[in-house]
């Protein structure tokens, strides 16, 4: 049995209501200079796939309603804070569970 892969159209409705860690770090990664591809790749995204993802990632619906508030420099340290924060507390759960490498 094949299992064919959604085209671009079907998965960006079936994603466009989810908010993930990594659609979160792309938009904050995004915010700092406006390029997709370099955004995808700081935000984990392996450099061979990171221009395709940017470029997919910058027609999310929430990524589009995200880019289109005004963030002053405060709100932009907040948001890295709250993000570093994630990462450590992700940190602690893969410690807890005894699943670092994945």
């Amino acid at each position: 049995m094949r299992i064919r892969q959604m085209g671009f159209s079907s998965r960006l409705k079936a994603h466009k209501n989810l908010l993930t860690l990594e659609t979160l770090r792309f938009i904050a990664e995004f915010l700092k200079d406006g390029n997709a591809k370099q955004a995808a790749f700081r935000s984990g995204i392996p450099e061979t796939y990171a221009a395709r993802q940017g470029q997919w990632l910058k027609k999310h619906p929430i990524v589009q309603a995200s880019l289109e508030v005004e963030l002053d420099p405060r709100e932009r340290l907040k948001l890295d804070k709250a993000l570093n924060e994630i990462d450590r507390q992700m940190q602690i759960c893969k410690e807890i569970l005894n699943i670092q490498d994945i």
